[in-house]
């Protein structure tokens, strides 16, 4: 069950964060040509800021999951798998550490801007910075489920959380984590890019 509700929470966080960037997109293409009509929408503007704060809040948690995230791991890479995956649980912890102070700090700020409006739109400039605690919370769980998986995998040299896909927990792959191949030259042989 819990599969399924999870599997079901990704992939509606995936649509909405798909969903505003495209709207961003459209709304800052169609204002670009209205501005040089001299017929400028100033609304969407706010909109635009409004969406690119939860897009980007939400995308990093999406991009967690998928283990997309920027990091340096040149040095860790040539330690024997078990102390990898002892420095993935710290790196979860530290991260897990820190989000518990933007939640703090986060809803702190968004608390001190819920009496600030937009300047176009009839609501609260909170709604812009709730974003970072909302998706702190959701970046936690996420590293919570990825310290299970690596603490319950510890002793298989083979996993590698980072190349672990988040559909996996249903069974079902989206080849988000394969690398791309292309036919060989004689046409029979498949080479990796």
């Amino acid at each position: 069950m819990f599969q399924k509700v999870y599997r079901i929470y990704c992939r509606i966080e995936e649509i909405i964060v798909g969903i505003f960037f495209t709207t961003i997109v459209a709304l800052t293409f169609v204002n670009a040509v209205l501005r040089y009509v001299d017929k400028p929408i100033i609304t969407t503007d706010d909109i635009c800021l409004l969406l690119f704060s939860w897009a980007a809040m939400l995308g990093a948690d999406v991009a967690f999951r998928y283990s997309r995230l920027v990091g340096m791991d040149m040095l860790v890479t040539k330690f024997p798998p078990k102390l990898q995956k002892f420095f993935q649980i710290v790196v979860y912890l530290i991260m897990i550490a820190a989000m518990f102070m933007f939640i703090q700090y986060g809803f702190a700020l968004a608390r001190s801007n819920w009496k600030r409006n937009f300047n176009s739109l009839p609501i609260s400039y909170g709604w812009v910075t709730i974003s970072l605690p909302v998706s702190c919370c959701l970046m936690i769980f996420t590293a919570i489920l990825k310290i299970i998986k690596v603490v319950s995998r510890f002793d298989d040299d083979s996993y590698n959380i980072k190349n672990d896909n988040p559909d996996v927990v249903g069974e079902e792959n989206t080849g988000a984590d394969m690398e791309p191949v292309i036919p060989g030259a004689d046409g029979t042989k498949a080479e990796k890019l």
